[in-house]
């Protein structure tokens, strides 16, 4: 009798064992979607203005210099001229043909130092699949010009954009210096850019243009550009019917170099003009072929296509191991129910 209740009471760990195995599979990764589903879960990177900010102000701060305090003005500034480059490619000039200072003083900004050189601004961009704010930092300390920018001494406030386009993220920082009352200087607005008043020396930037005419290719099938004024890299790559970063690729541009009127750009190899095809000639008269008796081919025995047997889904895994969980279940209900009737 006291075995009895041993092996009952055994079944009945037995079927509560099998109950949480169950219950475990059930609610594990696995079984809510696999390895595939974490696998595919894509990689999530800072890309907010904000964070741009903060990492800057980090690097500078490392360095021993105070923070960079933010700019309403410089924000709305960078983060329009983001939005250009999402859309003209990346570059310093504007849509008008404006450099990062002149876009500045527009927006109303109270730019310190001579105007006539620009004054105390400067501009960072960028732009990549995927990247970082860590990672856009990182690739402007490694120049001087860009490093400048984010260490500069000179330089008290900040603004930043930030424009995505699915995983291609664009990136502008501008920082600049105001003038210690907070008005801005007087300057003089003249066709084609802004000019500080009495100064002769800033030159006007070159206004955009819309169309260019397409060059053509050389004899050995290569084909240049040369590079006018006004004219963009994302106006030159869609002339040609080429993306831009292949343009950048093929002329080792980097993600934030500037074209120049007088540039000249491989644009793609084209293919070289192939011989003449050769002349056809009558076709000989035709003989008469000699005639083949058909024979009777043996009949092929067809071979049974052997069927594929079908992968068993989740769902049928499920379904399989509710089967053996509940027979498990109801087998421990038996033997339960015949040991109280011989108890």
């Amino acid at each position: 009798m006291n075995m009895l209740r041993i092996w009952i009471t055994d079944l009945r760990k037995i079927a509560i064992l099998v109950l949480l195995v169950a219950i475990f599979s059930l609610t594990s990764p696995a079984a809510a979607g696999g390895s595939s589903a974490l696998s595919s879960a894509r990689l999530q990177v800072d890309t907010d203005p904000y964070s741009l900010i903060n990492q800057v102000n980090a690097l500078r701060a490392a360095n021993g210099l105070p923070a960079y305090s933010i700019s309403p003005i410089l924000m709305a500034v960078a983060q329009q001229h983001a939005q250009y480059m999402s859309v003209a490619g990346v570059t310093h000039y504007g849509a008008d043909g404006s450099s990062p200072w002149q876009r500045g003083l527009a927006a109303g900004y109270p730019l310190a130092g001579d105007l006539s050189l620009g004054g105390f601004y400067s501009e960072n961009i960028s732009a990549g699949n995927n990247q970082s704010v860590q990672d856009v930092v990182r690739i402007w300390q490694g120049d001087a010009p860009h490093l400048l920018t984010m260490l500069s001494p000179n330089l008290r406030q900040i603004g930043a954009g930030v424009v995505l386009l699915g995983d291609y993220v664009y990136y502008v920082i501008d920082c600049a210096a105001p003038t210690s009352s907070g008005q801005a200087q007087a300057y003089t607005p003249v066709p084609g850019g802004l000019q500080a008043a009495g100064s002769t020396a800033a030159a006007a930037p070159p206004q955009l243009v819309n169309t260019i005419v397409p060059s053509t290719p050389l004899a050995d099938g290569k084909l240049y550009h040369i590079v006018k004024p006004g004219e963009t890299l994302w106006l030159i790559a869609i002339s040609y019917g080429v993306k831009i970063a292949e343009l950048r690729k093929w002329n080792n541009l980097t993600a934030v170099q500037d074209i120049y009127p007088g540039n000249k750009l491989f644009i793609q190899q084209k293919d070289t003009p192939t011989s003449a095809p050769p002349t056809l000639t009558a076709a000989p008269t035709a003989t008469i072929q000699p005639t083949f008796t058909p024979t009777d081919l043996p009949s092929e025995t067809p071979t049974p296509t052997p069927v594929p047997i079908p992968a068993v889904s989740s769902n049928s895994s499920i379904l399989v191991l509710s089967l053996i969980v509940g027979s498990a279940l109801v087998l421990a209900a038996i033997f339960v129910r015949s040991g109280r009737k011989e108890l």
